[in-house]
């Protein structure tokens, strides 16, 4: 802490004199230096931190040091101590220290000195925090609700740094301590903390007590992974990599998608590796192509629903455009267009590449791209039609005495391509890390050579017919990153073909892209191709017919009918106007409702980075590596251009506590937006299907189920926040607001490893520690149960047989877990390791693993995944059931 607090905000040079007591900052000082138990009564309240001077500082932090290292602390040894750490100048010198010591009288009142400075310091900190509050709020940069949230932060930041609580004399605890069991004798009752609502774990455990850090663990991301093959796209360098190659370099972003349905990039904050499971492909109307396990969840304009409840025929989001480049500006464009002659139309499988075109203006850019590129070559007719050029090595070249290697040949193995047949090119990795200009001038060479543009009923269409499935992918994703929608399909046994029809996506190519040579001359500036999208309307890629729900929801809930909110969104409507519900609705009109409404489902489904695609078949793909990424920030990624998204036990614990017994709830769901949670919420109330609700087919009898569940959850005392990645610091402000509104008695964090430590951490290990710890001390300063969701190891799907039942050596990433907590519960679901055996359907088990003060043991529970509810017994009722926690 400096001398002098920032200057007055009213613009004086010099303001008040700061709060600060010298006087009780050098008796603290001075009877530090007559004995070591003044420096341990201190050092248990404050730091150095709290002093004012500079100079005091430096004194105490010297004087820890020696107490530190068991040195006694005197006049001569705190002397040494500075000038070692080249303080002693700054520190006022020897004849400061002597001044200390000659006003020293005892150590008796230290902590009463102790208290003093302190209290100064948080008054200090106090003026500081409220001076940045001023200074924000009259520059007016910011939105006021952000100002607010900091300036709270600011202040429940300075509680950080209070007097700590030292030690209490065992006589004092013994009177509360013998008084507490003689009420829970009077009481006669087995439950002394907040119930869970299953009598079997609140028998072992009495109720989760005040004080405890709770850990339930389970397997992340338990039947909702990608296989690992699967390419994704680096935000920072453009890449484009595998699942398992982004794991295994802990890439820090990926793209996704925010909850208004715009396209950007996202941090990772957890990397999961889920072993082999059973996948299945998903192709869709467009050509595209990801392989997930059954469960995984897909985008459809009634949110994120997993792959088993999806029929063929269902409409999922695709990126209708993914702005992904890299910086890589090293290349020519000549050589860039080389690259592309080659691809497109060259012979690699002999020795000397060649090139074959008729195009008068691709063959001359060609030869002049070969002259510049690499002199030491030349192009020669190689047949008698005069179509194909081979490249081959000037005689007599200078350099060709010393190096006799063909230097197109090498640059194009170097490259992976050289000897590659026309049916399995693909693009080189380095394409993908180039700059938008590079990627543009690729494309536009590619398409000129093995594309087309002709008219469709007197509209223009783009073809790109090539062998190589690779390839076309390939093709179909560089269109993506320029915001061009192209279908892929299979022409023939051995071609593939992207064609772009949609209008927008042909007018965005001609004047993106654009051609070389005579096909830039067909479709002139009069041409439908340069004509106004408007004008040309396309009757793909917009959301199902059932987003008019969304709109009767929206129109319901700002209180108007469909028509008159039609009417708002510009529609002229005349006397007996048929809206067509029955059709799909195009993402024109659902702007304008959604613009109308303010609805922000229905902005999310009419998105412009948002491609709706219809799913055209669901197959097996076998057994397969698999992986999961955790983003916090929307929770999902954006995986072969399809969005894909990435806690039901302790929800259903804290649902019963507030439901039966009233006990204020705070739930903090980091993976899950607080929408989706009160969705299940109310299905795990209601005993309503959630594939029901969630696709509007529901009956007359789930009505009267939903409005009784959602009355009683109306009358919970349930709080939700759903902020991304939260640190330590925030989830302790938020935990202490509600405290002190007596507004708290259990917490729920889902999950542990979403969340962020406060400081610096050198590994992960060790952040874990920081929050595990952290966790552990708002438990007991809030006196309320903290319940933390955890991940298990892989290791667990490594073992065989009974072997796979988790153990306390698998919770991840550090051992702090288990040392910090409290309770630690495990969830072991054998049906996802035996899916063929019927009579394990819905079995579930918690595994009481560690328990500090009660026993250990399993208790039987069943799954009901309709509902997404954990019931206790093992009783089962029918349906699929969904592995997970």
């Amino acid at each position: 802490m400096t001398d002098m607090l920032s200057r007055s905000l009213s613009g004086l040079s010099e303001g008040p004199v700061p709060p600060q007591s010298l006087d009780a900052e050098r008796a603290v000082l001075s009877a530090c230096l007559l004995g070591a138990e003044a420096i341990g009564r201190a050092v248990e309240k404050i730091d150095s931190s709290v002093f004012y001077r500079p100079a005091h500082q430096k004194i105490f932090d010297a004087c820890i040091s020696l107490y530190n290292r068991n040195e006694r602390a005197d006049l001569i040894t705190v002397t040494e101590e500075l000038r070692m750490r080249g303080e002693l100048e700054s520190a006022g010198g020897p004849a400061a220290l002597a001044q200390l010591l000659e006003s020293a009288t005892t150590t008796a009142n230290v902590e009463e000195h102790v208290r003093i400075v302190a209290s100064k310091a948080v008054l200090r900190q106090l003026i500081r925090a409220s001076q940045e509050i001023q200074g924000e709020c009259f520059s007016g940069s910011d939105e006021t609700q952000n100002i607010l949230d900091r300036s709270e932060q600011k202040i429940f930041a300075i509680t950080d740094s209070r007097v700590r609580q030292g030690f209490v004399t065992l006589k004092d605890l013994l009177k509360p301590t013998f008084k507490h069991i003689q009420e829970l004798y009077e009481r006669k009752v087995f439950v002394t903390g907040v119930p869970s609502g299953y009598d079997d774990l609140d028998k072992m455990t009495a109720g989760f007590q005040a004080g405890d850090l709770i850990i339930i663990a389970g397997r992340p991301a338990m039947g909702k992974c990608l296989a690992a093959h699967t390419l994704i796209d680096d935000p920072d360098t453009g890449a484009r990599v595998t699942l398992e190659e982004c794991v295994r370099r802990q890439m820090t972003r990926v793209m996704g998608i925010d909850d208004r349905g715009r396209v950007r990039a996202a941090p990772i904050s957890a990397w999961v590796d889920s072993g082999e499971q059973p996948t299945y492909r998903v192709i869709t109307r467009t050509g595209r192509e990801v392989e997930v396990t059954g469960h995984h969840p897909f985008l459809t304009v009634h949110g994120w629903q997993p792959l088993h409840d999806l029929p063929v025929g269902s409409k999922i989001a695709v990126a209708r455009s993914l702005p992904v480049f890299g910086s890589d500006e090293s290349w020519s464009l000549e050589r860039v267009r080389l690259l592309a002659y080659f691809i497109a139309e060259g012979g690699l499988t002999s020795r000397c590449p060649n090139f074959t075109n008729t195009d008068p203006v691709i063959v001359s850019d060609f030869h002049e791209c070969i002259e510049r590129e690499f002199p030491s070559t030349h192009t020669r007719l190689q047949d008698s039609r005069g179509i194909t050029w081979r490249v081959s090595r000037k005689r007599n070249w200078p350099e060709e005495i010393a190096d006799r290697v063909h230097p197109v040949t090498d640059w194009l193995d170097k490259l992976g391509l050289m000897g590659k047949k026309s049916d399995s090119k693909s693009f080189p990795a380095e394409v993908w890390c180039w700059s938008r200009e590079r990627l543009v001038e690729f494309l536009k060479t590619l398409f000129s050579c093995d594309g087309t543009i002709c008219s469709m009923w007197g509209d223009p269409r783009i073809e790109f017919t090539v062998a190589s499935r690779s390839l076309a992918f390939d093709v179909q994703h560089a269109l993506c990153r320029l915001g061009v929608v192209a279908k892929l399909w299979r022409k023939t046994d051995r071609s593939w073909r992207v064609e772009i029809t949609e209008p927008a996506s042909v007018d965005c190519y001609q004047h993106e892209v654009g051609w070389i040579g005579e096909k830039a001359t067909r479709f002139s500036d009069a041409s439908p191709a340069r004509l106004p999208v408007r004008a040309r309307h396309s009757n793909v890629g917009h959301p199902s017919a059932d987003a008019w729900e969304l709109v009767s929801a929206a129109a319901s809930r700002s209180g108007v009918t469909i028509t008159e909110l039609a009417s708002r969104a510009g529609e002229a409507l005349k006397r007996g106007h048929n809206l067509h519900r029955n059709r799909g609705i195009t993402r024109t009109r659902l702007t304008a409702f959604a613009e109308a409404s303010g609805d922000p489902d229905l902005g999310r489904a009419a998105s412009p980075d948002l491609y709706w695609d219809e799913i055209l078949s669901i197959e097996p793909a076998g057994t397969q590596q698999v992986y999961d990424l955790s983003v916090p920030d929307g929770a999902n990624f954006v995986a072969a251009d399809v969005c894909v998204h990435n806690t039901s036990l302790a929800v259903n614990m804290g649902e019963n506590a507030a439901i039966r017994h009233k006990v204020p709830v705070a739930i903090f769901s980091l993976e899950m937006s607080k929408e989706q949670l009160a969705m299940r919420l109310l299905c795990s109330q209601s005993e309503v299907a959630l594939h029901k609700v969630r696709s509007g087919f529901l009956g007359h009898e789930d009505w009267p189920r939903l409005t009784t569940g959602a009355g009683l959850l109306s009358q919970a005392p349930i709080m939700i926040d759903d902020s991304a990645s939260p640190t330590i610091l925030e989830i302790r402000a938020k935990c202490r607001r509600l405290k002190a509104e007596n507004r708290l008695g259990l917490v729920l964090i889902d999950y542990l490893q979403l969340v962020r430590s406060a400081g610096a951490a050198e590994n992960r290990v060790q952040e874990i520690s920081q929050i595990t710890r952290g966790l552990k001390a708002l438990a007991k300063e809030l006196a309320v149960p903290i319940i933390a969701l955890s991940q298990l190891s892989r290791a667990v799907d490594s073992r065989a047989g009974n072997e796979r039942r988790p153990q306390l050596s698998d919770l991840r990433e550090s051992g702090s877990i288990e040392q910090d907590s409290d309770l630690v519960m495990f969830v072991f679901r054998e049906e996802y390791y035996k899916r063929d055996d019927p009579s394990l359907r819905g079995k579930a088990e918690l595994i009481v693993a560690k328990q500090r003060n009660g026993p250990t043991g399993e208790i039987d529970m069943t799954f009901l995944h309709e509902f997404t509810k954990f019931v206790p017994g093992s009783n089962l009722m029918p349906g699929e059931t969904e592995p997970g926690f």
